[in-house]
This record gives C-alpha cells, sequence and structure tokens, in this order.
C-alpha cells in the first residue's frame, strides 16, 4: 500500500477514473459545495470528508 498527496495521484490517475472509486455521497456533495475547483483540491476536500481511505487499484 501507499499513501499519496492528491497532488501526486493526480499525475497517474485522472479525476474521472478516480471518480469512479468515491463514496458517491461524499463526491456529490464536494462538488455542490467547493466546484468550481482545482482537482487537487477537490481531491483533498473528499478524503478529509470521506468515510474510508480513497483506495485505486
Amino acid at each position: 500500500m501507499h499513501w499519496v498527496s492528491p497532488e501526486t495521484a493526480l499525475e497517474t490517475i485522472d479525476i474521472d477514473t478516480m471518480a469512479v472509486y468515491m463514496d458517491d455521497d461524499t463526491r456529490e456533495a464536494v462538488h455542490h459545495d467547493i466546484a468550481p475547483c482545482t482537482d487537487a483540491e477537490f481531491v483533498a476536500e473528499y478524503l478529509r470528508r470521506a468515510p474510508d481511505d480513497l483506495i485505486i487499484g
């Protein structure tokens, strides 16, 4: 397992792919509350609110 920053993750995984692995309710709430924002800001806020870690792969 590896823990990386949102910026590092976004260097190899696009936001659309990452969104598939996100909790739907949390993703939608973050979008509603802070969009428009950068992808890194979005992922950071999602991770702050998410009930579980974001695991991709």
